[in-house]
């Protein structure tokens, strides 16, 4: 077996699953993309993504159960028998294999602080034409917003022959459209922001047709899902733009993950990309570490009491540094030092009297050229992990000063870096970090609001600046990320009826209010609509190019960017030109 080959987060699922079969998996199902076996005589399958030349032909893994969703490109998706890697890693053909990631979710004044109302007044523009594609949780088909506009629906979690970019899920087209619900209600909102349809809450592109990927949010199946809308678009003649609310922080923050990579492969002219930076604005997911040369630093994190059935660590730095790691529990308990493995399985295990700890320490990633740390926590038995302080203990034995950077892996945000640890900054993953892809930051444009029974709602929300929640940049690599700002704050949107709203967030049966730059993205996505209705043939670089310059931060000169802010706030009348 070629463990080298293998993505660390894979290879601990594989021997976890050699170790303990099922058990071991049920904590890593949605966030490594592993599907439980559908019988007894079934393979456990996950969801991967596989590396290999652009041209190869990979039409003999089928003799390994493996199931691939493209026949081209340098990275494409599949499905694939946990039990069959070690085998797989050993086909030439293979250059890497890594798992596919669950990402995570991410109208009335806001039209006004942006001035798009004169925007679309003195250019008539109002998306016709032009194709907006949202991968999210689905549409409300019923909602009049959307009437007769929606011109396609791949439905991902139902059962069905699937598409040309994966045989899985269902297509559905006009009346079947309502086949598919959106019960959670995310991206009916998202799709109206974009291009809703409403004499109060109107979208941005309100003649925009739509095609909708309703998804289980792998990233991999959401590469397959941009794949799909362009090539729908493309037979239709249209321009298109993706629209991506979503987001996660199991890469290496520098646009060289699996999805990053096939957005920027994809994305050309009248194909645009537009993603939400993030919303752990206030959440100290991320640490940072220099450790100089011949020295050795703690990063603390801490980790409730009773709650976390394990815990994920993604650590990476430079190749011109070498670093040894080890971990500290709250009781002291330490695990020895591991250096880089080099030969052999680079993932060692320690079972420390009060939890069981695992550390990949494998050679630079071929992605970057960096190495990725990736540690794994669980407790003893069917324990929790231990709550309180932990540390990561890194030992610098290289020549050269190395900085670490470090990504709590959490759906709630829930472990934390603490004391000098905490670097707020370099908080936008996936997809959000892919270079040709619009990142937008939210701005608040209202903090209160009246629901339904007439209350006012407020949110502790500062008016007329960056939304706190909205993620900070730069890149791990100094790249400029987000790329803008736009309204992103108490946004109200349609509603999906399927949805089991808040009544303290429900405007009406129709509309509801909702926060986070997941409602900023589709507010660019729309204004990308509309400059491709008057150029359809706009590239990533130009429509970002346009975007920047017509954007400023208050009180700074133009051009200035920011971490948390990119360029700014887009003011639409600047584009007017």
């Amino acid at each position: 077996m070629q463990h080298e080959k293998l993505a660390p987060g894979l290879l601990l699922a594989y021997q976890d699953f050699q170790n303990e079969e099922e058990t071991a998996l049920t904590q890593r199902r949605q966030l490594l993309g592993i599907l439980p076996p559908k019988s007894i005589l079934k393979p456990t399958k996950s969801i991967v993504f596989i590396y290999c030349n652009a041209d190869a032909d990979l039409s003999h893994l089928s003799q390994y159960g493996v199931e691939l969703n493209q026949n081209y490109g340098s990275v494409r998706t599949a499905f694939l028998p946990l039990e069959n890697l070690p085998v797989l890693s050993e086909e030439t053909a293979i250059h890497r294999i890594k798992p596919s990631r669950q990402l995570h979710l991410r109208m009335d004044v806001a039209p006004k602080v942006v001035q798009l109302s004169e925007f679309q007044n003195r250019t008539g523009l109002t998306g016709k034409g032009v194709i907006i594609g949202i991968i999210d949780t689905g549409i409300d088909a019923k909602h009049p917003a959307f009437s007769d506009r929606i011109l396609r629906l791949w439905d991902q979690t139902l059962p069905g022959p699937g598409v040309n970019e994966g045989r899985y899920g269902a297509e559905f087209q006009a009346a079947q459209l309502t086949i598919s619900q959106d019960t959670q209600g995310h991206g009916t909102h998202v799709a109206g922001i974009a291009a809703g349809a409403d004499g109060t809450y109107r979208g941005v592109a309100p003649e925009a047709e739509l095609i909708i990927v309703k998804s289980d949010l792998q990233d991999a199946h959401i590469a397959d899902g941009i794949h799909y809308i362009f090539r729908v678009a493309g037979e239709l003649g249209k321009p298109a733009v993706v629209n991506i609310s979503l987001g996660s922080h199991g890469d290496a923050h520098d646009g060289s993950d699996s999805l990053s990579k096939i957005i920027d492969a994809e994305s050309g002219p009248g194909r645009i990309v537009c993603c939400a930076a993030g919303n752990e604005g206030n959440y100290n997911i991320h640490g940072q570490a220099n450790i100089p040369s011949g020295r050795s630093r703690g990063m603390r994190f801490h980790v409730p009491l009773n709650q976390i059935g394990i815990v994920w660590l993604n650590a990476w730095y430079s190749s011109t540094g070498q670093l040894e790691v080890s971990v500290r529990s709250p009781n002291g308990f330490v695990s020895p030092y591991q250096k880089i493995i080099t030969d052999g399985n680079p993932s060692q295990s320690y079972n420390l009297p009060d939890s069981q700890v695992e550390i990949v320490t494998s050679v630079p990633d071929p992605a970057n050229g960096d190495y990725n740390i990736f540690v794994q926590i669980r407790g003893q038995g069917r324990s929790p992990v231990q709550g309180g302080v932990w540390q990561l203990r890194l030992r610098n034995t290289s020549a050269a000063d190395t900085k670490l950077d470090v990504w709590a892996l959490d759906d709630n945000c829930s472990v934390i870096f603490t004391g000098k640890s905490v670097k707020d900054a370099v908080k936008i993953g996936s997809p959000g970090c892919a270079s040709s892809a619009v990142t937008v930051a939210a701005y608040t444009t209202k903090a209160k609001y009246d629901d339904m029974d007439g209350q006012v709602q407020e949110m502790g929300l500062e008016l007329n600046t960056i939304s706190d929640f909205s993620s900070e940049g730069p890149l791990r690599n100094n790249a400029q990320k987000p790329d803008i700002a736009a309204p992103g704050a108490m946004i109200v949107s349609a509603l999906s009826s399927y949805a089991n709203s808040d009544r303290s967030m429900t405007i009406n049966p129709q509309f509801v209010a909702m926060s986070g730059t997941s409602m900023a993205a589709p507010f660019v996505s729309g204004l990308i609509a509309l400059l491709l209705q008057r150029n359809p043939h706009l590239n990533p670089r130009t429509i970002k190019d346009l975007l920047r310059k017509s954007s400023a931060i208050p009180g700074k000169p133009a051009g200035t960017f920011d971490p948390k802010w990119g360029y700014g706030l887009i003011n639409t009348a600047n584009l007017v030109e």
